[in-house]
């Protein structure tokens, strides 16, 4: 009898990026889908080396470009841990648009929405990170 392999797609949007630091030491032999976005229910803030996003009310927030990738199970239990491990939490089952239809769900790191601290008015668009610059 042969294990068979459960497969998972993650949407990444900053370090973990085909062109992303982190993507050869995490991502590099799983399948990419290619890029997608989210509904307009995320802020993107850009710490420097690394985005952070945040869930906001929905359709009030930034549409954020990413890629899907389909990894493994083991793959997506170390990238949790590391993702996990600096504060973020995982989001199941996120739709994710290609052209402006709902194509694939995947699964999507955020962090926790109580510690968004904001003041200003969030910038509607499409927000994407290129190793250390968010541009809407």
């Amino acid at each position: 009898m042969t294990k068979q392999i459960k497969l998972k797609n993650l949407f990444v949007y900053g370090t973990l990026k085909e062109k992303g630091a982190l993507h050869d030491s995490w991502l590099k032999d799983q399948t990419f889908m290619g890029t997608y976005y989210t509904e307009p229910n995320y802020f993107m803030f850009d710490y420097g080396p690394f985005p952070i996003v945040f869930p906001v009310k929905k359709g009030t927030g930034q549409t954020i470009e990413g890629e899907i990738f389909e990894v493994d199970r083991d793959t997506f239990s170390n990238v949790s841990a590391m993702e996990e491990g600096a504060g973020y939490e995982v989001k199941q089952d996120v739709f994710l648009s290609k052209g402006g239809a709902i194509h694939r769900m995947a699964s999507i790191y955020v962090y926790p929405a109580k510690f968004l601290k904001f003041d200003g008015e969030i910038k509607k668009g499409v927000v994407s990170w290129n190793n250390g610059t968010v541009s809407l």
